[in-house]
C-alpha cells in the first residue's frame, strides 16, 4: 500500500463524511454508486441480518464469523468545510486486513457548534446492500443503518445522533460493524472502542503525521504479508483470511475535504 493510496482511503471517507453530513438519505435516493458489483438479495432473502444464521447453517456454512485484522488508533482530525466555512472534526478508527487491506471503519463527524452529529460505518464492497449494515455497542441492541453511498474501496452507512450517543460511546468497549454476504453469512469487523474519549475529547492529529503513520504501518504490513507468501512457497495471503471478504482496491482522489487520518 503505497502513501498515495493511504491518502485516496482518507479522502473517500472524507468525501462520504461530507455526502452523508450534506445530503442524507436524499442523496441514497439520487446517486449512483460506484459500481462495486455488489448483488442484490433475491426476493426470498430474508429481511434481517439476524434470520440470517438458520439458513446459513442449514447450508453447513458458519452463520457468523469474526473477521480477523488490525485496528488502527482513534484518531481526530479536524478542518474547514469549503462550502459552509465551518469546521469539521471526524474522530475515526480504521479496521484493517492483515494485509493492510482497509476492510471496515467507525467514525463521528461533527461540525462545530452544530449540536446533530453523524456516525459512519463502512463495510468491503461485495456486501448485500439489502437488508443494510448492523452496529453492536458492546451488549446493546443491534442499531441498523442503510448503505448511502458506495466507493470502489467499500460501501458507508450513517445515522444522525447527539451527544447523549457520543458519551455512551466514550463508555464503550468494542463497536462490532456487521455486513451480510450472498448465502447468508454475516461477517464481524470488531473495532475496540475504548480509546475513543481520548481521541475525542484530545486535540486534532497533524493529518500528515496521521498519513505517515499509516504508510509506516501499511509497509510493515505489506512486509509480513510478504514473508507469509514465501513461507507457503509462493502462495498469495488472502486479505481477509477465513472470512471469505472481496478485495477493496484503492479508492479515486476525492474533492477536498478534512481528511480522514
Amino acid at each position: 500500500m503505497t502513501k498515495a493510496t493511504t491518502l485516496r482511503r482518507a479522502s473517500a471517507l472524507a468525501a462520504a463524511a461530507i455526502t452523508l453530513g450534506a445530503a442524507g438519505g436524499a442523496f441514497a435516493q439520487t446517486a449512483t454508486p460506484a459500481k462495486p458489483a455488489q448483488a442484490k438479495p433475491a426476493q426470498a432473502q430474508p429481511a434481517a441480518p439476524a434470520q440470517q444464521p438458520a439458513q446459513a447453517q442449514q447450508q453447513g456454512a458458519p452463520q457468523s464469523v469474526a473477521v480477523p485484522g488490525i485496528n488502527t488508533p482513534w484518531t481526530k482530525v479536524c478542518g474547514t468545510d469549503q462550502g459552509t466555512k465551518k469546521e469539521i472534526c471526524m474522530t475515526t478508527q480504521d479496521f484493517t486486513a492483515e494485509t493492510g487491506q482497509p476492510l471496515a471503519s467507525a467514525a463521528i463527524r461533527e461540525v462545530k457548534d452544530d449540536p446533530n452529529k453523524k456516525f459512519i460505518v463502512s463495510v468491503p464492497v461485495g456486501m448485500l446492500l439489502q437488508p443494510g449494515t448492523r452496529v453492536i455497542i458492546d451488549q446493546q441492541p443491534p442499531l441498523s443503518l442503510k448503505y448511502e453511498i458506495c466507493f470502489p474501496n467499500g460501501c458507508f452507512a450513517g445515522m444522525d445522533v447527539n451527544a447523549e450517543f457520543v458519551t455512551k460511546l466514550k463508555k464503550a468497549q468494542n463497536i462490532t460493524v456487521q455486513a451480510l454476504q450472498m448465502g447468508g453469512r454475516t461477517l464481524n469487523f470488531i473495532l475496540p472502542a475504548k480509546d475513543f474519549a481520548k481521541a475525542y475529547d484530545g486535540p486534532p492529529s497533524d493529518p500528515n503525521v496521521v498519513a505517515a503513520e499509516r504508510q509506516k504501518l501499511a509497509e510493515e504490513l505489506q512486509k509480513r504479508a510478504q514473508k507469509m507468501m514465501e513461507e507457503r512457497g509462493g502462495a498469495q495471503p488472502g486479505a481477509t483470511p477465513a472470512a471469505g471478504a472481496p478485495a477493496t482496491p484503492a479508492a479515486p482522489a476525492a474533492p477536498a475535504a478534512p481528511a480522514k487520518p
